[in-house]
C-alpha cells in the first residue's frame, strides 16, 4: 500500500510500525503552512493520512477535496500510535 501522509513534522518514528502493517511506500508532507495545499496528489497513493494536530487548515481542505474527487480512502488521526494503528486496519487492502 502507498500512502501520503499530510501534517506532522517528523514521522521517523512511525515508518517501521506503518511498513510493518503493510504500507510499502510512504510520501510525507509537512504541513504547517499553505503551500502545501498546492501540491497534487501523486497517482501511486492507494490512501491519505491526515495529523490533525501539525496541519495548516487550507492545506487540508484543499487536499480533503483532492482525495474525495479521486476517491482514496482517508485518515484523520493526531499522531498518536494507539489511535491510528486501529484506523489504518479499517482501511480496504
Amino acid at each position: 500500500m502507498s500512502l501520503l501522509i499530510i501534517g506532522a513534522d517528523r514521522i521517523n518514528a512511525l515508518i517501521p510500525r506503518l511498513e510493518e502493517i503493510g504500507a510499502t511506500r510512504i510520501t510525507h508532507w509537512p504541513a504547517r503552512n499553505s503551500k502545501t495545499a498546492k501540491n497534487t496528489i501523486p497517482r501511486h497513493v492507494d490512501a491519505v493520512l491526515f495529523f490533525t494536530d501539525f496541519l495548516h487548515h487550507t492545506a487540508a481542505r484543499k487536499i480533503k477535496s483532492q482525495v474525495k474527487q479521486l476517491g482514496i480512502p482517508a485518515i484523520y488521526s493526531r499522531r498518536n500510535w494507539s489511535e491510528l494503528a486501529e484506523q489504518m486496519q479499517r482501511l480496504p487492502r
